[in-house]
């Protein structure tokens, strides 16, 4: 009947659209920055004083430091947590600029807006931190100037791999004859069989 084939029209046209809308929605930095920037601030505020201690001691031959990293667990719990909180906020807002563009194609803006916003976050948090108390000073051993360019570039580098690594996977999974699972949409061979 005419008034069926409206109406399935009709229906056939709204999962287009509805299709079409979900296509031009991309998964965007955000929902990769924030637990990548969160783990890796919990890692490094623990990593950079224990491996620095160790490696004093090593160097100075003497357990002089021992002590110092007893005295340092409440503390780097207390700093672990901080971190991972600061690491979301950080990581949140760093993935916002490409989150804006999520009905577009992956853009380079998002990934330098990423890079370039989480640096300067880290990086301005680590100038004021001596501010805050001089136990934080001791997160980065490294003086001054020397101390700020190491966090710079060790947070410009890890961020540049993790959302390099993020568009080769949504390159992948937007791929012709790809599935949202990231599989080649091709039938499987139970779908051959002819069947009766």
């Amino acid at each position: 009947m005419p008034g069926d084939l409206t109406s399935s029209g009709d229906t056939t046209s709204d999962e287009d659209a509805m299709n079409s809308e979900d296509v031009a929605t991309r998964r965007t930095l955000l929902s990769v920055l924030p637990l990548t920037t969160a783990w890796a601030g919990a890692i490094a505020v623990v990593a950079v004083p224990v491996l620095w201690t160790l490696v004093g001691m090593i160097v100075e031959q003497s357990l002089t430091g021992a002590p110092f990293l007893v005295m340092m667990i409440p503390v780097l719990a207390f700093a672990v947590v901080g971190a991972f909180f600061f690491g979301l906020v950080a990581g949140a807002l760093s993935g916002l600029p490409d989150w804006c563009l999520r009905r577009r194609p992956p853009s380079a803006f998002g990934a330098v807006a990423a890079v370039v916003l989480l640096t300067a976050i880290v990086t301005g948090t680590f100038a004021a931190a001596p501010v805050l108390g001089p136990v934080f000073s001791a997160l980065l051993p490294l003086p001054g100037w020397v101390g700020l360019a190491a966090v710079a570039a060790a947070t410009a580098t890890g961020t540049i791999v993790v959302v390099s690594r993020a568009r080769r996977r949504e390159q992948r999974i937007t791929a012709p004859g790809v599935t949202d699972a990231g599989r080649a949409s091709r039938p499987s061979p139970r779908d051959d069989r002819p069947t009766c």
